[in-house]
């Protein structure tokens, strides 16, 4: 096809002259951009109070063609209150795009057509002395003329926060806008404004009252603005608030606003489904009839101590509501309130004239009346029965996953908001008393895994007090019943003083896992992160209690009874008595809680029927396998102080255990014990065969495998993870045995034993005249075992022998020298040491009675004195023949 050149000519002229043309102003606006951006700051200054901060200006052209614009980025506005600091925020975001015409650019006239923002923060404040911060625009006198103007034809915003706090009136209105789209004429005198907006209310308060908390809510409304009359109206419009289609009307002068915002009858279930569907995602959608009605009205001046009167009206009339999947019924809904500010301010009053339905468990009618918001006073009643199900299925109560059963309620009172002088404020009882019968209750906190079912019984109220009759819970395993008296629980409630109880506790079973708040999370694995205080802080008083079994892990406390004392974080239990491993218990206990989850304990306990071998399964062998339930048998007295901290989660931190265990033990047993079956496969060496011969240590061995004793009495110490056990004497029917040692919580063991050579002998010293009794002068074998409890080092101990050696050497001394003072009068103003004391040995006695007088004689005296003497020298001698087997005998087995 052939092209006329001319057409070829006009084509290139055409595009070649727009080319130009775009290079020309692209060229421009590079040349002049530092000239056009401090032109267009110092405009915006110029008409400011407060000084507009910007890190930066770009001027773009291809992005907004075919317009320019000047894109502002972090955009600070700070507030324009006395002494207010750069942290103190009228207008953040991060970017403001004001939209040029390129060709007015080019004229040195410059005509911002339309404005973005996105995304931001604008917070309007007014301070308790009627003080603004948004008071930053210059009075048209102050400012100069400028060729910067305002032919505005759109304003958008995405993303922006916005807020206003009136601390002077008490009002907070915020909102999140997600889109805002405003469309007009701008500059004419008389305009309509086209409005669209999606957004989330967060709050909408006036004092006390929340009017409108976290809905979402849309609108597409056009508004008029009339400049010669200072108008602006919104004659009638829609606005749906969570869903819902309410009736909008607005008037704006110089004066005044008045604005008005009502429903009437609403399907009652669209009401609840919209109201309810966030908090109530896992319940089928509501079903039912019934219509509900609201009103709002607001007129109020203009002007930052202006006080807004307002007058709310709401109703239900005729309402049933059905939830599906769990069949939960609420019918004869009526509901008559009222809430108002016409009285004038701190005048406010809320009024629910008429509260009425039928639940599952019955009907319920009730008012409440709250009048003066700054110094609330309460009035009202309740009657009948509540389903809490339901109750919770509708409302969502703060902090609470489930919620089940049936409360009775037959109340009135009359609570008065009373200021110290301090301006500490509390509530007073004017009037009070009811009760509340609870039937079948169940309640699980969001977070917690515990879950407490079967909560019955029933609670009285009369102004400060309070009582619990039967009122009973189960939570897993465990149940608990109370009946009791509480004093000052108004005052109680409200963190102004302690609660003062009286309590009877009985149970059948506690089982302390189950109350642990451990909760999986949906991965699985537990929030340990997370502790809660456990004892409370605000409650003084006495429980009784009367518990028939408590379980903690695989460990059982039967028949447990006990006075116990509450107090700051702590509890005492005294008088406490009970059973464990088939013995009975009593003393003391207290706990402290020092941090959450976290306590000190400390008891005392003790027991007259101690029984070892129940005692050891019960417990598991202590957790160690050198002597095991099935090596010990026996019964014992025990008093024991224990102290040691407690981790609800981890249980007793052992390392810092402190304990005093005194025992008392008869008939005692000990079969097959490990230590000792080490201490003999030591002992069978070529070395010690110098002492002992092989079937002595056989018959050692037998009787170490099994030792019988009538009585054993020591006190066993535990600290820093040891077992501390003093020197102790096993006598027993067929050996002696010393020992003491340690033994750690890790199976360290340094245990030492002596035995006399004479009880390892098996012939026994005979005379003509019998037995030969031991004088306890032989010779003593020393072992010590140390290590590893599982592969121990085994040694004679020669230390532990020249101990014993200077001890009896110490000893004989002492004996000598009571002798001397008993027979001589000797050492007789020296208190430390004592008269002789013979040892009663048995032995043969020859005796002639000729029923004479006995008549002393002087040389039979003589010779008694002389046998003194000799009783001295022969100490003596033992002593040294001592010393000398004490050197000659030591010697050492690896």
């Amino acid at each position: 096809m052939h092209i006329p050149k001319w057409l070829k000519r006009t084509v290139k002229w055409f595009f070649g002259t727009i080319v130009s043309l775009v290079l020309l102003i692209s060229a421009a606006l590079y040349i002049f951009h530092d000239e056009i951006v401090d032109y267009a700051i110092g405009e915006i200054n110029k008409n400011l109070k407060a000084k507009v901060e910007v890190s930066k200006v770009d001027i773009t052209f291809w992005k907004t063609f075919p317009n320019v614009s000047l894109d502002f980025h972090d955009v600070f506005i700070p507030d324009a209150l006395p002494h207010a600091t750069h942290a103190d925020t009228l207008l953040y975001t991060e970017m403001i795009r004001m939209k040029f015409n390129p060709i007015d650019i080019w004229n040195e006239k410059y005509d911002v057509k339309s404005i973005e923002i996105h995304p931001g923060t604008l917070q309007l404040k007014v301070n308790k002395k009627g003080k603004v911060n948004y008071d930053i625009v210059k009075e048209s006198k102050e400012a100069k003329a400028s060729s910067f103007e305002l032919t505005l034809q759109s304003i958008a915003a995405s993303d922006l926060r916005f807020s206003y706090t009136n601390e002077l009136q008490d009002q907070t209105y915020s909102t999140d806008f997600d889109q805002l789209y405003l469309r007009g004429k701008f500059t004419d005198k008389r305009f309509t404004m086209h409005t669209e907006a999606a957004f989330q209310i967060r709050k909408l308060q006036n004092g006390q009252i929340p009017i409108v908390i976290n809905q979402p809510a849309t609108t597409v409304v056009d508004i008029h603005i009339d400049k010669v009359k200072n108008t602006v109206s919104l004659p009638n419009g829609v606005l749906h608030l969570a869903g819902l289609p309410f009736q909008v009307s607005v008037f704006v002068d110089s004066n005044s606003v008045r604005a008005k915002l009502s429903a009437t009858e609403l399907p009652l279930t669209e009401v609840a489904n919209h109201l309810s569907v966030k908090e109530t995602e896992h319940l089928d959608r509501f079903k039912g009839k019934g219509t509900a009605s609201f009103m709002l009205k607001v007129n109020s001046e203009l002007g930052a101590d202006a006080y807004p009167y307002i007058d709310c009206s709401f109703n239900i009339k005729d309402g049933k509501l059905v939830e599906p999947s769990q069949n939960l019924v609420i019918s004869n809904l009526q509901l008559d309130g009222n809430y108002s500010t016409m009285k004038g301010k701190d005048k406010e009053e809320l009024n629910l004239k008429k509260v009425a339905f039928r639940t599952a468990g019955g009907p319920f009618i009730g008012h409440l009346a709250i009048r003066k918001f700054s110094a609330p006073r309460y009035t009202g009643d309740a009657h009948g029965s509540v389903n809490l199900a339901v109750l919770h299925a509708l409302f969502h109560l703060p902090k609470i996953e489930t919620l089940a059963g049936n409360v009775n309620v037959d109340t009135r009172f009359a609570l008065a908001t009373v200021s110290d002088q301090a301006g500490e404020q509390t509530i007073e009882v004017e009037d009070g008393s009811g009760t509340a019968v609870l039937k079948q209750v169940s309640l699980k906190l969001l977070k917690d895994a515990r879950k407490f079912e079967q909560i019955n019984g029933k609670v009285i109220l009369d102004q400060h007090e309070a009582a619990l009759e039967n009122l009973s819970v189960v939570l897993g395993r465990s149940d608990l019943k109370l009946n009791g008296h509480f004093d000052q629980i108004d005052k109680f409630l409200q963190d102004k003083s302690n609660l003062d109880v009286t309590v009877i506790a009985q149970s059948r079973l506690i089982d302390l896992a189950d109350f642990n708040n451990n909760e999986e999370s949906n991965g699985g694995v537990s929030e340990m992160n997370i502790r809660d205080w456990l004892l409370p802080t605000m409650i003084n008083g006495d429980v009784r209690l009367d518990v028939g079994n408590i379980t903690l892990g695989e460990h059982q406390f039967k028949e447990i009874h006990g006075n116990m004392t509450v107090g700051y974080r702590s509890i005492v239990i005294e008088q406490l008595f009970g059973r464990n491993a088939e013995a009975s218990v009593q003393g003391t206990f207290a706990v402290v809680e020092t941090a959450p989850e976290f306590f000190e304990m400390a008891t005392n306990l003790n027991s007259k029927d101690l029984k070892f071998k129940p005692l050891f399964k019960e417990w598991n062998n202590f957790e160690q396998e050198v002597i095991t339930s099935d090596n010990i048998s026996g019964k014992a007295e025990v008093e024991m102080d224990f102290k040691a901290p407690f981790d609800m989660r981890n249980g007793i931190l052992k390392d810092r255990i402190k304990s005093q265990i005194h025992l008392k033990v008869t008939n005692g047993k000990l079969t097959n014990v490990l230590a000792f079956k080490e201490l003999m496969a030591s002992l069978k060496t070529p070395k010690t065969r110098l002492v002992l011969k092989k079937r002595e240590i056989e018959a050692l061995e037998g009787k170490l495998n099994n030792i019988a004793f009538e009585t054993l009495e020591n006190t066993i110490y535990i600290s820093n993870s040891n077992i501390i056990i003093p020197s102790m004497v096993i006598n027993s029917s067929a050996l002696d045995i010393t020992t003491e040692g340690t033994h750690s919580f890790d199976n360290i063991v340094d245990y030492k034993f002596a035995f006399r050579l004479r009880d390892l002998k098996i012939a026994r010293d005979e005379s003509e005249f019998g037995e030969v009794v031991d004088d306890e002068t032989g010779i003593r074998l020393y072992v010590r075992m140390y290590g590893s409890m599982y592969d121990p080092t085994i040694v004679w101990d020669g230390q532990s022998k020249k101990e014993q050696a200077k001890e009896n050497r110490e000893a004989a001394v002492q004996e000598a020298r009571s002798i001397l003072k008993s027979e001589f009068g000797l050492f007789k103003k020296d208190s430390t040491i004592k008269g002789y004391q013979p040892k009663i040995q048995p032995h043969e006695e020859l005796r002639l009675n000729f029923d004479k007088e006995e008549v002393v004689d002087p040389v039979e005296e003589k010779k008694r004195t002389n046998k003194t003497i000799e009783k001295i020298k022969e100490k003596a001698r033992k002593l040294k023949q001592q010393q000398e087997k004490d050197n000659e005998e030591e010697f050492i087995v690896n």
